[in-house]
Parts: structure tokens; sequence; C-alpha cells
């Protein structure tokens, strides 16, 4: 009976026959010298008392030697397959092995065998009978009296005979264990004994042991302290449950009487029954109430059978230990520690003493260890205490699992040196050979090293009161400082400069520090503190020294330059500016200063304070003031022309040099403002208001300046800002006389008051100088250059630089601006255009307008490019000219215009182009053939080409056909693989674009099919289908049907489609569809000899076997288990082999795919198992951790793991063969032993 569980008491009730052993003779000798032993008057050899076993077995061999066979009589003995060692491939037994039971030839006792060996007559070994005269096989089970016997053997005559054999068992003799065997030939064979065969086969049976009679009677169970007695064998699992729960004591009960607590029956025949007794749920390992050897006993009361026995044994007995149980755990009790040695897990018995007794005494104790690191990567670690060494090769110090080199050692110090270490606290081993491992001296547990950062310098040691320094602290283990105090304030870090041994921060401002303030360095959880490094001195605090202005205008505006004192430490820092109430815009740090930008604000002195990281800067010889103040002081000239265009001069203090802020006005009109300066403004005053004949000789007008709002009328009252419009200062023109030259127009001008003025035509202007003329006429000229001026109709305007605009009453009062032709290029070219025609000249184009040009006759310029001097187009025929024939033997004279601004050109020159038959490039064929991906064009005529002279041809007006030979007969070139249609084909050359005499311009391509290929293809479609041929790439789309199927477009070029065929049967038409137009093709076959065939599959390991038809060694097979490609296809004969890919589990469609043939029939199936095969890390406590699986089926993302119940979370790293999950916390619950669940969820 085997109880099992938590903590469970299995017991074992066996019961069964006994065994019949070969007599064996123990030999005693006692004393020492020499003996003998004798055998049938033998000779015999002296043998010496401490002779080893084989010397002895050695004597006795040599002694038989002489009159018997030493071979043992099982040689003779054929032990037969299937019993003596496992079942072989091509044999099959019936009955299962009993390992309980010793056999009696052979290695295993076979129970209830319907049949010993079932196996076809070729696969069985021969055997001579002359060498083997036994056959040999162990028989347990239901006895019967029958046996029946196929003897085979091959006659002297070489003639196959078989006999069939009844035999009888016979066991009523006196020797229980022996028995004669009566045996009978079959009624088709005869009898046995055949005496003309020359063969004598008997059957001799030897009965090693009487039949067992089978288990029964009763025994009795010992509970805690209740005995329950008359147990019978065959007692139920239900009933020995209810028999133990209704007969627990006190102490038993809690244990029994629970819902976790069953009883199950394992096994139950004539010679053994087996219960097992399990707490399913119950944690930990149960108290010695359940004990095996003290509550729950079984003892044998009334049994029957052939040495009956009963027996318990405990299965689990609770723990999350599942491992081999250690030694120690098996060790007897001593006093003292024992030293157990453990061989495959065996504990090797102690036959002396094996005690160990630690020794305070001789225990190494260490008082203090001192870590420092150099500048580089390695680190020094001085060890101080007793009990050490002083042979360096006895001591072994290591941190952080590295070991840290001995370089100098005695009893009381050890120095080592290693690998720097990183900031933190780190556990430190030292062995002291051979005493053994050092403790802590204070506290008599594990040694500790505590590297911490170390400040030793900070430069500069002194900084002002604001902060914002950058300082350099030195020391070591600065790595991993992630933030430094000075004070309670952080010091920001600087990254780009970090070392082991130098950090770099800015200085905070001191707030409200102490002046020697105490600097922190943190790293993770540590902190390190050092005081008197770093103080705080307020005689190196910046100060205001200087500023650039100490006045300024109220728009504000105006850029100040302030001073400060060792600045060059503090840009970068928080730096603010405010001037009275209002924060200045700051422009720039430098090392001496800040530049900023004035607010406006109203009159008055205002204070300049300097604002660094919250601190204002005191000043130092200088008064941080600035005066805001606006004042207007003169007007120059008083007086000008009543139509405006005076310059005014405005002189004050305080204006703004932002033109947005400052307005000038004169009776609500403007005063065009020219210039600014602080102290000045320029502008020039708009005609008198309301002006007429009978208006008086002056007009005054008040001047009014207004700043950013702010009405400026508050003057000196010695200065007037009234300005006076007067007759007497208007200028006045009374003749105006123009002459165009060649390049520019010659103004010549006559009036009153026009010294010094300058004459203007819209943009253009220049200075009038004074000329004299016949009779001492005085007149005044300049030049304006044409190239500057744009066609159009101008104004003549007169400005004298005092006074303003003139009165212009002269009767030419506008001068028109003319487009003028100076000449063209080419001037002869092709009847049918193509030329470009370059016209070169003076005002051809205007801003607004880049010209049109005209020409005569039927023909236009399109126009590609133009400036002031130089006009571009494209000679282009009109669309109905008549055909070549009726204009060949026309010239062409066409007259060249061009129009600015609705403004047409006058011709100083031949602005006639030529157009004559002898200058036109004619075309008389053009053919193409495609080659490849390219289509090559062939052109042929006269005058296609000139020396020197590339021609270009287009197709649709594209230049896409690069020309790749040239002559003046033959032209050809090479373009991208033309698409089917209809296609304008152009040639030009210098001359101008080729007429086409004898053929069309327009070139038609019709889609080609020269071949297509294969023509039989599998019933199930997928097969590649592949047109070749030329113009098969249409421009809005290309289609195939199959019947009345389409063709799956995988690709098309010009020369090639290909497309994936649908399923189908017998013969089917193809249809070419190319833009829109239909084309019949050809027809192709399904047939069934074309379509591969999946017969079977085999599994083996990772590789499928696919057995196969119609598919040969040279075909390209692609096989897929679900949508995944099986990998190294191989065909040979009529297999196919590959290698399955890593799927989950679940069933997936085994499908081929024939290039180019199609897809293969096949209904086979591969089913991917969800198996584990190897777990690691499952050895851990009771707060989980993380698990690693490995098996195949996995589903990254859809597996789930359960332990005990307990979901196992899985991590992102899953695959289809491994995952690894965290394995749940048990919260104080044990458990025996660990299941693992793992499933694929949808």
């Amino acid at each position: 009976m085997s109880l099992p569980g938590k903590s469970s008491a299995p017991l074992r009730l066996l019961a069964g026959a006994g065994c019949l052993v070969t007599p064996i003779q123990m030999l005693t000798v006692s004393g020492t010298g020499w003996f003998s032993i004798s055998w049938s008057n033998a000779p015999r050899r002296m043998i010496h008392t401490n002779s080893t076993a084989l010397q002895v077995q050695t004597a006795i061999e040599e002694l038989l030697s002489v009159g018997c066979d030493i071979e043992p009589t099982s040689a003779k003995i054929l032990f037969h397959d299937g019993f003596e060692k496992e079942v072989t491939e091509n044999s099959v037994t019936t009955e299962h092995v009993v390992y309980g039971t010793e056999p009696f030839c052979g290695r295993f006792s076979a129970c209830s065998p319907s049949q010993l060996v079932k196996a076809s007559p070729s696969s069985l070994q021969r055997y001579d009978l002359t060498e083997y005269t036994h056959v040999c096989f162990a028989h347990k089970g239901h006895m019967s009296n029958i046996l029946h016997i196929s003897v085979s053997y091959t006659n002297l005559s070489l003639c196959s005979v078989e006999r069939n054999l009844t035999c009888q068992w016979d066991f009523n003799g006196t020797d229980p264990t022996r028995g004669a065997v009566l045996c009978e030939g079959s009624e088709e064979d005869g009898h046995l004994y055949v005496s003309t065969e020359d063969v004598r086969v008997s059957v001799t049976i030897q009965r090693l042991q009487v039949s067992s009679p089978p288990l029964g009677g009763t025994f009795r169970v010992h509970l805690g302290s209740t005995v329950i007695s008359g147990v019978s064998v065959h007692i139920s699992s239900h009933q020995l449950l209810k028999l133990l729960q209704t007969n627990t004591d006190s102490s038993t009960a809690p244990y029994f009487n629970t819902s976790d607590f069953i009883v199950t029956k394992d096994s139950e025949s004539c010679y053994e029954s087996i219960w097992t007794l399990t707490w399913r749920t119950k944690a930990g390992d149960l108290p010695n109430v359940i004990n095996v050897w003290s509550c729950l006993l079984v003892s044998a009361e009334n049994l029957t059978g052939l040495k009956p026995a009963v027996s318990s044994r405990v299965v689990y007995d609770g723990g999350v230990f599942i491992g081999p149980i250690f030694g120690d755990m098996l060790a007897t009790s001593n006093n003292k520690t024992q030293v157990v040695v453990v061989v495959n897990d065996v504990p090797a018995n102690c036959s002396g003493s094996c005690s160990f007794q630690f020794s305070q005494e001789m225990t190494p104790l260490v008082s203090d260890v001192e870590y420092s690191a150099d500048d580089g990567s390695q680190a020094t670690v001085v060890i101080r205490g007793v009990g050490f060494s002083e042979e360096n090769t006895t001591l072994q110090v290591r941190v952080m699992n590295m070991t840290c080199y001995v370089v100098m050692s005695n009893q009381t110090k050890v120095v080592c040196k290693m690998e720097r270490l990183p900031l933190g606290v780190h556990q430190l081993t030292l062995l002291v050979r051979p005493y053994g491992f050092a403790l802590n001296a204070s506290t008599g547990e594990g040694i500790f090293l505590r590297v911490e950062p170390r400040l030793v310098a900070i430069e500069p040691p002194r900084a002002s009161e604001i902060g914002g320094l950058r300082v350099a602290l030195r020391g070591t283990g600065l790595e991993g400082v992630n933030l430094v105090l000075f004070g309670s304030q952080p010091c920001p870090v600087l990254e780009d400069t970090r070392s082991s041994t130098q950090i770099e921060c800015k200085v905070p401002s001191r707030g409200t520090e102490d002046a020697a303030v105490r600097v922190t360095l943190v790293s993770g959880y540590q902190s390190t503190t050092v005081t008197n490094l770093f103080q705080y001195d307020p005689s190196l605090n910046p100060a205001v020294v200087s500023l650039s202005r100490n006045r300024s205008g109220l728009a504000g505006g105006q850029e100040l330059q302030i001073g400060i004192s060792s600045f060059a430490n503090y840009r970068g820092s928080d730096v603010k500016v405010q001037i009275g109430g209002m924060w200045a815009q700051i422009q720039a740090q430098m090392d001496s200063g800040l530049n900023v930008t004035l607010p406006a604000l109203a009159a008055g002195w205002y204070n300049v304070s300097v604002i660094i990281s919250g601190a204002t800067l005191a000043s130092n010889r200088v008064e941080p003031l600035i005066h805001y103040i606006s004042e207007v002081f003169s007007i120059e000239p008083c007086c000008g022309s009543f139509l405006g265009g005076t310059l005014l001069t405005i002189s004050g203090l305080g204006f703004s040099q932002n033109r947005s802020l400052v307005s000038v006005s004169m009776n609500e009109q403007t005063c065009l403002v020219t210039r600014l300066a602080e102290e000045t403004i320029w502008c020039l005053t708009p005609p008198a208001a309301n002006l007429s004949n009978e208006v008086s000789q002056d007009v005054p007008v008040r001047v009014n300046i207004l700043i950013s709002n702010s009405s400026l009328q508050n003057v000196p009252v010695a200065k007037s800002i009234t300005f006076n419009y007067q007759r007497a200062l208007t200028p006045l023109v009374t003749t105006v006389e123009l002459e165009i030259l060649e390049s520019s127009l010659l103004l010549s001008i006559q009036g009153v008051n026009i010294t010094g003025s300058v004459a203007k035509l819209g943009d253009s202007e220049c200075e009038l100088e004074l000329q004299r003329g016949n009779e001492s006429a005085v007149f005044y000229e300049c030049s304006l250059p044409l190239s500057n001026m744009e066609p159009g109709i101008y104004p003549v305007q007169v400005i004298q630089t005092q006074l303003g605009y003139s009165h212009v009453t002269a009767r030419l009062q506008t001068i028109t601006v003319t487009p003028r032709i100076t000449s063209i290029f080419p001037s002869q070219g092709s009847i049918c255009g193509g030329m470009l025609l370059t016209i070169s000249g003076i005002a051809l184009r205007a801003r607004r307008d880049l010209g049109q040009v005209s020409l005569d006759g039927n023909y236009s310029c399109e126009l590609q490019s133009s400036d002031n001097s130089t006009i571009k187009c494209m000679v282009l025929p009109g669309t109905h000219l008549l055909p070549y024939q009726w204009w060949a033997q026309v010239s062409w004279t066409l007259n060249v215009t061009v129009t600015v601004n609705g403004i047409s050109s006058v011709c100083l020159g031949d602005c006639t182009l030529h157009l004559h038959e002898h200058s036109t490039p004619l075309v008389d064929a053009v053919t193409w053939e495609t080659n490849g991906m390219y289509t090559d064009v062939t052109i042929k005529g006269q005058r296609l080409a000139w020396p020197g002279d590339s021609p270009v041809v287009r197709v649709n007006d594209q230049a896409v056909c690069k020309v790749t030979f040239w002559n003046e007969t033959i032209v050809r070139c090479q373009m991208d693989c033309i698409a089917p249609g209809e296609h304008n084909i152009s040639i030009s050359n210098r001359s101008g674009r080729a007429c086409f005499r004898s053929t069309s311009s327009v070139l038609t391509a019709t889609p080609q099919v020269h071949q297509f290929y294969p023509q039989n293809f599998s019933t199930n479609g997928g097969g590649l289908l592949t047109f070749a041929g030329a113009a098969l790439k249409g421009k809005s789309g290309t289609s195939v049907l199959i019947g009345q199927h389409p063709c799956l477009i995988l690709n098309v070029t010009c020369v090639a489609i290909r497309c994936t065929v649908p399923p189908g049967n017998g013969t089917r038409a193809l249809r070419l569809t190319v833009d829109g137009i239909s084309y019949d093709i050809g027809k192709i076959s399904y047939h069934e000899e074309s379509t591969p065939t999946f017969l079977s599959l085999v599994v083996t390991g990772l590789l499928l076997t696919i057995n196969v038809s119609q598919v040969m060694e040279m075909d390209t097979i692609h096989v897929f288990v679900g949508d995944s490609a099986c990998r190294g296809v191989t065909i040979t004969h009529s297999e196919l082999q590959c290698s399955p890919p890593l799927l989950p589990a679940g069933e997936y469609p085994v499908l081929g795919l024939d290039v180019p043939r199609g897809w293969a029939s096949s209904n086979l199936t591969f089913i991917s198992q969800l198996m584990v095969t190897a777990v690691r890390y499952n050895l851990g406590g009771l707060n989980g951790g993380v698990v690693h699986l490995h098996g195949t089926g996995f589903s990254p993302g859809q597996t789930s793991v359960t332990i005990c119940g307990s979901r196992c979370e899985v991590l992102g790293n899953a695959t289809t063969t491994s995952l690894s999950c965290l394995a749940p916390r048990l919260h104080g619950q044990l458990r025996h032993k660990i299941w693992h669940c793992v499933k694929n969820t949808p």
C-alpha cells in the first residue's frame, strides 16, 4: 500500500512466489599459511590464505578443467529473444515484463503472455541444434496444461519441413518442480518422430517453481494509538478511506478528517495490492503524527499466499525539495560537525572519524577595510585584522566575484590590487589557507567593502555669491556621482566633462547658505559630505561698471551696452535686465557685459538693474540711470514747393531709428520719411492740399511728429515747427525736348528755379546739367539708359533738390518708351518650323509682361525665355498647313514683332525670318523594333543632320529617344520600351524641325505575342504562365483571361507578362487585353498528368517525408506547412523530403506548389505538438523567479503557463521553441512537487 501526497505514508503490500536458486557452498578459512582444494583425485594447487578472490577462482577453474567442461550449462541454453534482452523491431511480444520477480533464466520474466514470440520466419535467427540443446523461458501467470510448439527445419534432402506440436504438461509427479510433457504431431504433419528424416526432436519441460496461491487474508493498521484489525487485502479505496476516518483520535483527526485527504487503489492482482494515501492541498512537512514509524503502521495479521508480506513507504513527505536527498540528511547524529563525501548523489560511509571542529581561535578576523583608486582603472584594497598569513599564496581575496591580487601580507594586514569597483557596498571574502574564511571582527558575520566618492579639492575654491561659476571637483570614485549639493542647493553636473577623477558643475547662488559651504556628493543611496573645500566670497561678485548711453527716446528700441566686471564667468547664467518697471530684451552676452534693447517708456529718469541668478548687481564708478526724452529743435528748410517733394530735415532728441515707430504728418498728409537717426528725421513733403491758381503766395502748415503714439508738441518757444508752401519757391518747367539715341534717351529741359534738379521717368532718374546753346540760350540736359527702362508711357517729372517738385507747363509732358529689335538669329530655317529664334534689342520685357512675339503668316513663336535685351522663342507652324506637296516649293518671309505692355516694337535692323525648302530636313521612313527592355527607332530621309550638329528626336514632344547614330540620311535612337498606341515622332536639327514627306509622323505600336509557356497546367491552378512579345504594357492597363476567369497578373513589362493561372479542367482559350483592346492568343490545357499529388506523410523528428506522384527529380517544388515554407526540399524518385517550420501547436495543411505547373493535390495535415522537453531554473524558493521552458509548439503571445494552478507570467522573449515566465510567489505555502501546465490560448 503506497501513501503519496504532501505528507504521505505510503504502504506497499507485496505477495508473490519464491524462487529456486543454485546450490551454493561456502568455504571459510581462518589463520595464515597455505591450503588446497581437491576434486576427483585431480592434482591439487596450493592457495595462500591472503589470496584475492580472482586468484582463488583461477585455481578452482584449473582444478575443474582437468576432468570436466568448465563452460556453464547455461552456455548450451538458447535464451529466447524477447526475454533476456529488449524487444527488437522484428518481433512482437504480447506479455508485459515483470520487474519485481527475478527470472529463472534470461534477464526478465514475462507475465501472462498469449504468445511468446510473433514474427515472420524470415526475420528469426537460425540456431544449430547441436550447439543449443535447450530453449529456456520463464513463464508467470495463469497455468495451462497445453503448450503449442511449431518447429521448422531443413532435412537432409534440403527440403523445408514444418511441424506443429501440441504438448500436454503433467505435474502430478512426486517432484512438484518437474513434470512430463507428452507431445503429438498435428493431423496435417503426422507424428513428431520421423526416423526417415534422420531427425530426432524431443521436448523436455522442467518446472522450476510450483504455481503460487493467490494473495488473500487480512492485515492490521496502526493509526496513532489506535489498532485497526481485520483489514482485507481486497478492501476498496473508498472503504479504506472511511475505515481510517472512523478510527481517528484528537491527534490524527486534523489530518484524516479533511476534504483534501484521498485514498486511491493503484494495483490489485493475484499477487499484490497497492493503496496510496494523498493530501492534495495541505502544505508543508506534516508532523510526526503522520510519520510512518510512529503513527501509521501496518503489519501482517492473517495473510495467505506464497511468503505474503505487508509494507509501507513514504512517497513524498512535503516541502519544495524535489532533488536528490543530501548526504547530511541521512547522516547519524553526532555532537561534532561531520564531513560527508557524496558520489553520484550517494553519501559515502564513514568507517573512522569524520568530525570537523570549528575553532574561534583559528578563525581570521577583519577589523577594517580601506579602498582607494588611482587615476586609471586600478584600485587598492587594504585589509586589517588578525590571523592572516605572511605567505601571499595562502591568501585569496575576492570582491564582486573578481579576484583581488595580493601584493603584500603579514599577520595583521593584507594589501591587494584589482580592477576599479563601482560605487556601493560590496561583499568581500578573505580565504586564509588552511584555516578558512575570515569573519567580520565586530559582527562575526560577512565582510563588506564600501566604495564611496572621495573629494579632495574644488578648483577654484572661491566664487562670488551669485554662483554660476564652473568649478572642477577632483577626487576618486566620481564616475557614479549623480548629484552635487552646495549646502542644500544642487550644483548642475556637466556630463561632457565627467570622469572617475573629475566632474564639473555650475555653482549655485549662495542664497541663505553660510559662506563656507558644505559640499555633498550623492551616488545612488549613498552620500559623502566634505567641508572647508569651497567658500562664497562677496568681493568676487560682478558689478556694473559702464553704460554705453544715458539717454533714450520714448519709443525705445535703441541698443544699450552694459559693462559688467568678471562677467565672462557668468555667461549663460540666468541673467535679466530691468529698466524702471520694464524688462529689457537681451540681445547678446559677451565677456565684457550685455547688449540689450531698451523698452518704450514715458519721459523721465529710470534705474538700470542687472540681475544674475536672482541677485542684483551693484555698480562701481557709474550711476546706473538712463533718461527718456524726446524734443524737436528745428526744421529745415522752412519753405518749399506747392507740389511737394521738399526734403525736410527735423533736428531734435530721442527719435527712434525704427521707421515703424516714427511718423510725420502735415495737415493730415504724410511726410514720407526717407531716413532716420536718433537726433534727425528726413522726410519728403506732400503737395499742398486744395491747390488752385487762386491760392496766395504762402500756405503755412503745422508739422506733427508722432513717436510710439505719443505726440511731441512741447518744443522750445524759440523754435517753430511750421512749414510754408510758397508759390515763388515752386520750380517751373517750360520746355521739354526728347532725342532717342542708340541705347539711351536724351532730355533737354528749360525753366525757372530748376538748377540742381533731377529729371525722373518712372523709377529712372538723371541729374540735369547746365548747357549753353546758341544765342546764349540756357537749358539743362541729362541722359537715361534704355536698358534700365521698361516699355511704357511716363510723365516728365523734374525735382529740385531743395525746393521740391516742378510745375511742368511744356508741350511734351509724357514720353513713350518703345521695344527696339536690333537683330534676329537664325534668319532662315525649316518650313516646318522647329528652330529656336533669338531676338536681340532694347526694352524687350517688363516686370509684369514678359513680351509676346508675333510672326506673319500661319506661324507662331512660343516664348522660351526673355530679359531686357534678349527673347528666345520656338518657331511653330500653324495647325492648318497644306500637305507638304502643296507648299514644298514655296519660300516664306515672316516679319518678327515684339509687344510689351501693349506697345509694339520698332525694328532697327533685319527683322525678317526666311523659310526655305532647301533648309528643311525631310523624313521618308520611320521603323522601330523592340530589343529587350528598349525600343530602337530608325529614321531615314534627307538633310537630317549637319556636320558638327547632333539631331534631337522627340516622342510625343518629349526628348526620350537618345540618338545613337546619325548622318545626313539616317538617324537612329533608343528609348524605353514603347507602349502600345499612337506616338507622335519628330526630329529637329539646327535648321529646325523635319517635314514628313512620304510617311506619317504618327507611329502606331500594336501588342505582339511571340510565344507563351508552359501550355499544360495543374487542375488546381497556381501555375506560372509567361507571355513573351512586344508592346505588352499598356498605358491604362493589361489583363489576361483564361476562359472566363482572370489570370492574376504578377508583373508586366513591354516584352513579357507573368500571371498565375486559376484552377480549371480541359482546354481553355487565352485572351490578352491591352488598353481596352482584346487579342486572341491561343489555348492552354489542364491535365491530371500535369497535377502533382501528395499521397502520404511521415514525420520523423525534424524531417517530413512525403510520398508523391507526377513529380520528377528535376522539378522545382515549394512545400508549405500552413503559411510557412518547408526548408531544404529534396526529391528522390517518388519521395519528397523537407524540414518543417517551427510552428505553434495545431493542425496545418501541407501544400505543394510546382513551378511553373501549379498547386499539387493534397489532403495531408501536419500536426505540431505542444510539448515541454526541458525546464531550466526549476528549483527555487517561495519567492518565485524566472523559469525557462524549452519544447515545441509554443505560440508567442498566446501561450499561458500555470504552476500548481497559479499563473506564471510569460515574458516577452517567447518563440515557438522556448519561453520564459515569471513564477509567482507561493505566499508561505510549500509544494511537494511542481507541476507545470503549458497551453496555447486562441
